[in-house]
């Protein structure tokens, strides 16, 4: 890394910029990788402490003023949080702007109301082909909501149908429109 500074630097030499501004150039440089080290430290540190609240959590550092925003399952996660990213080096100072959100919904179920969604959008696409392309697909926990418009009540019929019998679905709010 030593290096790659005094190439950027002799480079800014060479290219006519001051010795100043080869300087706060070589300060502000190693300024941003100092804070990107520090982000990253962090971030490790969240997803060990919780990994469902920690992808829910932003994580900013500007020349070690860190800034965690976002949100977390308890109270007791977020302290944590605050105290792991106060223990990185180089950090000099923490503002939490973490909130509690006890319904936070955990990765695992993330990952499978999104293969639910994508499961159910390529039955709709094979059942009802181009004309599914209007329906938004949304599930949680299993639950699907399909939202948008159809040319027919025959098409939102096929749509359902086909909604109800994809994989993982329990149960359909068919909140669909015929327009046509």
């Amino acid at each position: 890394m030593k290096f790659g500074m005094l190439l950027l630097a002799s480079s800014l030499l060479i290219g006519g910029c001051s010795s100043s501004q080869v300087e706060n150039t070589t300060k502000s440089a190693s300024g941003a990788l100092g804070d990107a080290a520090i982000t990253a430290q962090i971030t490790t540190r969240l997803i060990a402490i919780d990994g469902d609240s920690a992808l829910h959590v932003a994580v900013a550092s500007n020349d070690g003023a860190v800034t965690l925003s976002g949100r977390a399952k308890s109270a007791a996660i977020a302290e944590r949080f605050s105290a792991a990213a106060k223990s990185v080096s180089g950090v000099k100072s923490v503002a939490s702007r973490v909130v509690v959100d006890s319904k936070l919904t955990p990765v695992t179920e993330q990952a499978k109301d999104a293969a639910i969604v994508t499961g159910v959008t390529g039955a709709l696409i094979g059942q009802a082909g181009f004309n599914a392309l209007s329906v938004k697909v949304h599930a949680h926990n299993g639950a699907v909501t399909l939202d948008g418009t159809v040319k027919t009540e025959a098409l939102k019929s096929t749509i359902a149908d086909a909604a109800k019998h994809a994989p993982g679905v329990k149960s359909v709010v068919d909140n669909l429109e015929v327009k046509s």
